[in-house]
């Protein structure tokens, strides 16, 4: 598995929570769209029943249905209307944290990138002057320092180059 950075993690956590939160809120949202349908319909269903009882002629009764008949299509789009807004702005939170996630990841990979030169560059820097200072060494204890330096430098270089890369 690929260690991701601080930068990453902490991307992908708001990725998660946000889509969390946004999958909660859309959840509500049909929840409540399906309460006001059934309320709706109830009343709907309430209203077409008192209508009946007080309609004289046929013609009475069939308008009361026809009455109830709209007002359970009204209800209908309604609730249509809430779970449509609800997955508009479940799409939209759940593309912001993708978006968001890939521009930190995207972020993150080139300043991994950098820090891989950086640490090549550095290593390589860190061999030149090593061989440089042996070749210019006059005793053992000179040359035996060089390759302490050298060591310290390529340790340092490394402990650089996984700071980068990690704490973005």
């Amino acid at each position: 598995m690929e260690e991701k950075s601080e930068a990453e993690q902490q991307a992908l956590d708001a990725q998660t929570k946000g889509r969390v939160e946004a999958t909660k809120v859309c959840d509500e949202a049909w929840a409540r769209a399906d309460q006001v349908y059934k309320e709706a319909k109830k009343q709907a269903g309430i209203v077409h029943k008192e209508a009946r009882k007080i309609a004289v002629d046929k013609q009475a009764k069939k308008e009361a249905k026809e009455a109830y008949k709209k007002a359970l299509e009204q209800a209908k789009k309604l609730r249509d209307a809430i779970t449509e807004e609800a997955m508009t702005v479940f799409r939209c939170s759940y593309d912001k944290a993708d978006a968001d996630y890939l521009e930190t990841q995207i972020t993150s990979q080139q300043a991994i990138k950098d820090a891989e030169e950086t640490h090549q560059e550095a290593t390589k820097q860190a061999d030149i002057v090593y061989k440089e200072a042996k070749k210019q060494a006059v005793d053992k204890q000179a040359k035996k320092e060089a390759a302490k330096a050298h060591k310290e430098a390529i340790k340092q270089a490394k402990k650089d180059h996984h700071e980068a890369k990690t704490k973005l």
